[in-house]
């Protein structure tokens, strides 16, 4: 980290001592900033006017004069200064309103260390650019050079935009991880980049461009100064490599993924195609692709955590449905099993597999609605009851509905009970209105029910499952599934 002070000089202004020590500390000890502090929007106005700094942060809410006024008087004082407002007040129109006086961003509380650093260092940046282009203007070239500057940037950010958009569509860590190196290759056009996990002390490489891949002893190395810390390292020219040990021939620039203040892994990147050393820009773009990925892989995680509590969840209703009934216990296992034959019998994707799989085990999950008395009656139903057994379809769905990501299986849970013919429930849809996963669950389902035991009679033999199946073909069932089911090796000898 280069010295305090090498990188730019900020004011921060704030009222709370807490928050202005935090700030201070971290543009300071973390960031590499000179920083100075005022106690309000009037101080802020008498420092300002005293020496010239090149970001101000500051609170709104403070005694004397507040934010938004330091933000329309500084104007009149350093009216190229670039303002950060951070406050706890939160809403857009106070946003918006910050915008309009000037304010070059809008930070909310809490925040977070590394957007106060990013913040910073995207600033610092603009304003070494548009330094550049005032130093050229004039000056023989300087619309080539302008224009060449421009477009370079123009196709970092293009890339970081489609990078950061694949990094989104996928869903699974192990993805992310395989496909790191080649990214931030490509990004950077650099020979040798490879991506890691922290694991006791070591760096467990998850992949590689032109490195080696072999886990590495982080001991000792700049890997540890990055995980240490969470800050970037630069390693010049002759400097050991952390992973061989040898003198470095190139630059080496090791970047820590980061979820919540801890280093997961890193990603190291050296031997640019063009030989040359790492500019700001490139060290900001491969930053920010680095913390686009943390992010990234920070939510799936979260992500699988909560989808797994949520299938525990889910999981523990069925198994309460089930133990209430002795008679239909392990049935949406076996359901699931027999869809499952079907599915691959008429040879649909992973993702209908996938569907059957999961829905399939949750069909009956509305009947966790259904009274013991009515479910469990051994005798025959009234009206009444029998309308009270086909609510579990809409119970089940209504269950299942605030889980936005469970559309499809939501099919096989409602419609399992309609009939091809339009006759069944609880919508009476019809034919090819039926969902073709909640077509083969009626199949799979039914076959079930025929061969299992029932409070109100004993199990029926597979010939005759099998009999039913082929004369309700049509009417209750798909013709399409009955054949199929048919066709597997229980269809044709039975469960046993």
């Amino acid at each position: 980290m280069p010295p305090t002070g090498d990188k730019g000089k900020v004011l921060i202004i704030e009222d709370d001592p807490l928050v202005r020590d935090l700030l201070s500390q971290t543009l300071s000890d973390v960031g590499g900033y000179e920083t100075d502090v005022a106690v309000d929007g009037q101080d802020g106005l008498d420092k300002i006017r005293e020496a010239d700094f090149d970001v101000v942060f500051t609170d709104l809410n403070m005694p004397r004069l507040n934010g938004m006024e330091f933000l329309k008087r500084s104007k009149t004082v350093r009216p190229a200064t670039p303002v950060v407002v951070i406050t706890g007040v939160s809403g857009m129109e106070i946003a918006i309103n910050a915008m309009r006086e000037g304010a070059s961003d809008f930070i909310p509380k809490p925040f977070k260390v590394d957007k106060i650093i990013s913040t910073m260092d995207r600033i610092l940046g603009e304003k070494k650019l548009l330094g550049r282009i005032i130093d050229n203007a004039g000056s023989a070239g300087s619309m080539e050079r302008l224009n060449a500057e421009l477009f370079k940037r123009l196709q970092e950010i293009v890339a970081l935009h489609s990078m950061s958009t694949d990094i989104d569509g996928q869903l699974d860590n192990k993805d992310i991880y395989g496909r790191i190196a080649g990214m931030a290759a490509k990004l950077l056009t650099t020979n040798e980049v490879s991506f890691g996990i922290l694991e006791d002390g070591r760096l467990d490489i998850k992949s590689a461009i032109g490195a080696l891949s072999a886990p590495v002893s982080v001991a000792g190395t700049l890997l540890e100064e990055v995980a240490g810390r969470a800050r970037y390292r630069i390693a010049d020219v002759g400097e050991p490599n952390p992973v061989t040990g040898a003198p470095l021939a190139s630059q080496y620039l090791a970047i820590p993924l980061v979820v919540g203040n801890e280093t997961f892994g890193i990603l190291s990147l050296s031997n640019k195609a063009d030989g040359t050393a790492f500019s700001e820009e490139e060290i900001y773009l491969a930053i920010n692709f680095a913390r686009k990925a943390a992010s990234k892989i920070e939510n799936n995680a979260l992500y699988e955590v909560f989808f797994n509590n949520l299938v525990d969840t889910l999981m523990s209703l069925v198994a309460t449905v089930e133990a209430r009934d002795s008679y239909t216990k392990q049935h949406s296992e076996r359901v699931t099993m027999y869809a499952l034959r079907i599915a691959a019998a008429m040879e649909l994707g992973a993702e209908e597999m996938d569907l059957i799989r999961f829905g399939g085990f949750l069909h009956d999950i509305g009947k966790i609605g259904v009274r013991d008395t009515v479910l469990l009656k051994p005798g025959g139903l009234s009206r009444e009851e029998i309308e009270e057994i086909r609510r579990h379809a809409v119970i089940g769905d209504e269950i299942v509905k605030p889980i936005k990501f469970f559309t499809r299986e939501r099919e096989i849970i409602r419609h399992h009970h309609e009939h091809y013919n339009g006759a069944g429930y609880p919508d009476g849809l019809a034919g090819d209105k039926i969902p073709l996963i909640a077509r083969i669950l009626t199949v799979a389902d039914s076959y079930d029910a025929m061969t299992s035991n029932r409070p109100y009679r004993n199990a029926r033999s597979h010939g005759y499952a099998v009999s039913e199946l082929n004369r309700c073909a049509s009417t209750q069932f798909d013709p399409e599934v009955v054949r199929a089911f048919l066709s597997t090796r229980i269809g044709e000898e039975g469960a046993a």
